[in-house]
């Protein structure tokens, strides 16, 4: 497996409120986006993937079978306990929230949890496609069949999240299991890039080099280009 990661403030923000978290001897890649119009959402992102690898690091330090579901789940409901608390504590972090985004990569075998709008895509045999489902109000609307997939990329509403960490002391953590195989290739990210971007771009930029660092710098260009004004944070893999 090859990999590389990125993580931009963007032309437009001031702070970088994304957080990203690599952990190839652990499996686990991560990508978190502060709550942006929110007070202290750099620290609840860092946060939230912070109490996450230490979770799954003394984990599996400990010897235990490694269970990807339950590890993961238990991993973000502490993160979000963890953040919640904070923000209780100090006046300075309250109404801070994030998303979190984590790929847990065992063998041939991968478990994605989400909380959230960043994404986790998968490219295969050139077809792209999502492995999470957005917690935002357009992605309701899709699901209800009250816009099309296209109306929601434009919508005027599309930063607007359903589901956070911090928000209560109790989240709900999406989990879903693939099967991968050799070539494919995976991005995680935050909507600096996804909210930018079409998909079958994204795709089309995932395959334009066999170099991962060059493909990070050619989405987050393309990102730039076409008038991101948010934090850009992404994780690319490439199975070999």
């Amino acid at each position: 497996m090859r990999w590389s990661q990125i993580t931009e403030c963007g032309p437009v923000r001031r702070r970088n409120e994304d957080w990203v978290c690599a952990c190839p001897d652990l499996g686990i890649f991560a990508v978190a986006d502060g709550m942006g119009g929110h007070r202290a959402g750099n620290v609840a992102s860092k946060l939230a993937l912070d109490v996450l690898e230490e979770y799954i690091r003394n984990t599996t330090s400990a010897g235990q079978p490694i269970q990807a579901r339950a590890i993961l789940s238990e991993g973000i409901l502490r993160a979000n306990e963890a953040i919640y608390r904070a923000a209780l504590e100090k006046e300075e972090c309250q109404g801070m929230g994030s998303t979190l985004n984590a790929c847990l990569l065992q063998e041939n075998f991968l478990t994605v949890a989400n909380v959230g709008d960043s994404r986790t895509l998968l490219l295969r045999d050139n077809r792209i496609s999502k492995l999470t489902s957005d917690h935002s109000l357009v992605q309701e609307l899709v699901d209800g069949g009250g816009i099309t997939e296209e109306e929601a990329f434009n919508h005027p509403r599309r930063n607007v999240l359903t589901r956070a960490l911090g928000i209560g002391p109790r989240v709900e953590v999406d989990l879903f299991e693939y099967n991968i195989v050799k070539g494919d290739r995976l991005l995680l990210c935050t909507d600096g890039l996804c909210g930018f971007v079409t998909a079958q771009r994204i795709g089309e930029l995932m395959n334009s080099s066999d170099d991962p660092d060059a493909v990070v710098q050619a989405l987050l260009k393309e990102a730039i280009a076409l008038g991101s004004n948010d934090n850009i944070t992404m994780i690319f893999l490439v199975v070999d």
